[in-house]
């Protein structure tokens, strides 16, 4: 195993009792998902994992607290990272933008990457009219709310 691979088998300890360990995001976002527990755990070195996972083309965090006043900032940090990987290709890493398969599958990934891949070859740019990023001071914020055109 290299590097990457032995900080994401790291993080699956950090799961909480019951809860699947499986972090379900593609290669290209490992390095934002090990920063992010970096950042959690210089926060809260207590914290603990429910889920890690893509959903609707975003990076999502899912955390249990070890002290509820740490909660927003918690919130605050995987807020951050959320954002980041909008903008992060899911497969390879690199610049990436919201994309959706003829289906309806929406990922984030990197448009030339995806021409020329068989897999995703058939993903087009998703024209965003609303996006509503987690709002970390709001604790009840719509973490799935996406509104797509195109």
């Amino acid at each position: 195993m290299n590097e990457v691979q032995l900080a994401i088998e790291k993080l699956r300890g950090k799961f909480v009792a019951g809860w699947s360990n499986h972090i379900d995001v593609d290669e290209g976002w490992y390095a934002l998902v090990i920063a992010c527990d970096a950042a959690l755990t210089a926060i809260d070195p207590g914290y603990r994992i429910f889920q890690i996972k893509e959903k609707f083309g975003g990076l999502r965090y899912y955390v249990q607290a070890s002290d509820p006043a740490l909660v927003r900032p918690l919130q605050g940090a995987i807020g951050r990272f959320e954002k980041l990987a909008a903008k992060t290709c899911e497969a390879t890493g690199e610049p990436g933008i919201l994309m959706r398969s003829v289906g309806g599958r929406l990922r984030t990934l990197n448009p030339d990457y995806a021409a020329g891949t068989l897999h995703f070859a058939g993903y087009k740019v998703v024209n965003v009219v609303s996006f509503p990023l987690p709002d970390p001071d709001t604790p009840d914020s719509d973490r799935d709310g996406l509104v797509v055109d195109g």
